[in-house]
């Protein structure tokens, strides 16, 4: 991600030294289950201690095997084989093969971002319940449909509903991380050839996961479920901001964003306060759904596998985590500093007043006995 909209706490989930540190964390697993078999043992645990002992990550060496093999994890094998000073070494690796350590890494690093996530977004909501309980929130406002005057509502009715969708984008943040709890350890096509489910199942225990059934790669439809959850939250932060937009048009203005002393709303035009938070918001919503729409096409690949999905899920993974970090903190700043021109909204619902007594008219002639066809042409004829 660009720096500009970069989150520090999701940078540092993404990074290539935490992405290789967590390489190694899934490998010494797969060793530490090798010897933890009864039967079939091929590892002995002094060959287990040399390698949990001697194991380190050389970023310099791992990047110059990777120009020779141009393979990322081949060279990583190479380069962890190389940190052993004994033939222990022979046995990183042992059985598996590349996604089995890459799909069950990428888990790992979703759920850390998720749980950044949901901390961003817990601070949302705490700053949308300040401000539903404020007293400018009982102030008077029009709702509006199709963008017309419907009714009269105030200024706590928008921020409960804004409210309540941000708590169902927590809410499935917070139930995904929980359930995407998936790894693999079952070698070339996902078959077992040389490891097998009971070496899978303690490897995968001791780093918080479960074993599913897959190919050679997880199916992508797990990793799906990721990308959906932001998804849903970004739709959240979008509404909000569109609102917040819409709201502070020049002929509506009944809320701003804030406008510090300093800031300049435009270089030309001194006089402008733009909503640039809302519509910085906005646009990267826009980019978060053609990353959900690549997930999506990425959960097609051929037979047991393919690598079409490799490419773009090393940016839509982090930057997707990125932007949903992000933008559910910028929001925030936004609520928090939100003015609220609570006089002129009341001046707009006084304007409307008569027209909108006219569902009161609609429900008076109801009861006196006229029909709703009668009483709604009565009450259409009054109103223009």
């Amino acid at each position: 991600m660009i720096p500009r909209y970069r989150d520090e706490e999701i940078k540092n989930i993404w990074s290539t030294d935490n992405k290789l540190n967590t390489w190694l964390t899934v490998e010494i697993a797969h060793i530490e289950s090798l010897n933890s078999m009864i039967t079939d043992k091929t590892i002995t645990q002094e060959e287990t201690d040399e390698i949990k002992k001697h194991a380190k990550v050389n970023k310099e060496r791992w990047l110059e095997i990777e120009k020779e093999t141009k393979h990322d994890f081949q060279a990583f094998v190479q380069m962890l084989e190389e940190s052993i000073p004994s033939n222990a070494g022979r046995w990183i690796h042992y059985g598996l093969t590349s996604s089995d350590v890459l799909d069950t890494t990428n888990i790992i690093l979703c759920k850390k971002s998720l749980s950044v996530i949901a901390k961003r977004v817990a601070c949302l909501i705490s700053s949308l319940e300040k401000k539903t309980k404020s007293s400018e929130a009982k102030s008077r406002i029009l709702s509006r449909t199709h963008g017309k005057a419907a009714e009269i509502q105030t200024y706590r009715d928008v921020f409960k509903r804004w409210l309540d969708q941000v708590r169902r984008s927590y809410d499935l943040i917070v139930f995904t991380n929980s359930r995407i709890s998936w790894g693999k350890m079952s070698g070339p096509s996902g078959n077992y050839t040389t490891t097998n489910t009971v070496c899978e199942k303690v490897a995968l225990n001791s780093l918080g996961l479960n074993p599913i059934r897959s190919s050679q790669i997880i199916s992508r439809d797990i990793f799906l479920d990721y990308f959906y959850c932001i998804l849903k939250l970004m739709i959240s932060l979008e509404k909000i901001a569109m609102d917040i937009r819409l709201y502070s048009i020049e002929e509506v203005n009944e809320m701003n964003e804030g406008f510090t002393e300093s800031q300049k709303g435009s270089s030309s035009m001194p006089h402008k306060k733009n909503p640039i938070s809302t519509e910085n918001i906005c646009g990267l919503s826009r980019l978060y759904k053609s990353y959900f729409q690549t997930a999506v096409d990425n959960c097609y690949s051929f037979w047991e596998r393919d690598i079409s999905h490799s490419s773009s899920e090393r940016i839509i993974f982090k930057d997707g985590a990125h932007i949903a970090a992000f933008t559910a903190q910028r929001l925030q700043n936004v609520i928090d500093n939100l003015v609220l021109n609570t006089e002129v909204a009341l001046e707009n619902c006084v304007k409307k007043e008569n027209k909108l007594a006219s569902q009161s008219t609609l429900n008076d002639l109801i009861k006196s006995g006229l029909s709703r066809k009668e009483s709604h042409d009565i009450s259409q004829l009054k109103s223009n």
